[in-house]
């Protein structure tokens, strides 16, 4: 149920939008903020209304950008757009564009995979296969029919329906991220250091308060995750002048391992495993 808070807001805007994401999956946490779809141009932000939090992300009002975002619960409409009719056309195709976005997933996990091999650096290529890993992951949640959720890929993975290749493969994965080294003092280094990385990103603060309340429910391994997944989306556009200068704070930001020969090792797994998926 959408809070009037919430409702209040949304019919205040301009544009037509609708709620999406985990707020109607069953899966959110408290923590966790209302997903606005806005069918217009504009910038993304994230304002209150009431006790709630809500991200406002601007979509394009194109069948194919609507589509990928799966379940959508309108909650404003508009007599120029009818967002409700594009609705009706577009759910058969959500299933296909969510495949299609997984394979896409999939293609840019190996592609970072080769990022890693051309690396000069120890802390670049285990960067690299480090972002390989989370893309590897959205991938094979996309191809299994669940629209991947940052906050709950962990969660996502352990109720998906797997095949014996892609449950290797996501273990060949969780692997490459370390998820075994996921303790509170790892986090606790962690964090101000993906705090510095999005010093200037919309979401900062948003971000931070969900790391603190996994944090706080001793959701350790999803918050170690999730912490990962958060930087892996600031540094994947870098340059590589900022990975030569920030290396320090990459390493810290993403927990990075300096085990090179182990590394190749597991990304040859993870080659393997996005491969056979696609």
């Amino acid at each position: 149920m959408i809070p009037a808070a919430v409702a209040d807001y949304v019919a205040s805007l301009t544009h037509p939008a609708g709620l999406v994401g985990c707020r109607l999956s069953g899966m959110s946490h408290d923590c966790c903020e209302y997903d606005i779809a806005v069918f217009g141009q504009g910038q993304n932000t994230v304002v209150r209304a009431g006790d709630h939090t809500i991200e406002l992300v601007h979509v394009g009002m194109a069948a194919q950008a609507v589509a990928p975002l799966g379940r959508i619960e309108l909650i404003k409409d508009s007599s120029s757009f009818v967002l409700s009719s594009m609705l009706q056309e577009v759910a058969p195709k959500t299933k296909k564009a969510l495949a299609a976005s997984g394979r896409k997933s999939l293609v840019s996990s190996l592609f970072c995979q080769q990022k890693m091999k051309d690396a000069r650096q120890h802390v670049a290529s285990a960067m690299w296969l480090k972002i390989a890993a989370y893309h590897f992951v959205q991938g094979t949640l996309a191809l299994a029919g669940s629209r991947p959720m940052p906050l709950h890929e962990l969660a996502q993975m352990r109720q998906a329906e797997l095949g014996t290749d892609a449950a290797d493969g996501v273990q060949a994965a969780l692997e490459c991220i370390g998820i075994e080294r996921a303790t509170r003092s790892e986090i606790a280094r962690s964090i101000e250091a993906v705090a510095e990385l999005k010093s200037g990103d919309y979401d900062r603060e948003l971000a931070r308060h969900k790391t603190e309340y996994l944090l706080e429910k001793s959701m350790i391994a999803d918050c170690y995750y999730y912490l990962g997944r958060t930087a892996s989306e600031s540094l994947a556009g870098r340059g590589s002048a900022f990975l030569s200068k920030y290396a320090k704070l990459i390493q810290i930001s993403m927990d990075l391992s300096s085990d090179i020969p182990q590394l190749e090792k597991l990304q040859k797994s993870l080659f393997r495993a996005a491969k056979k998926s696609l």
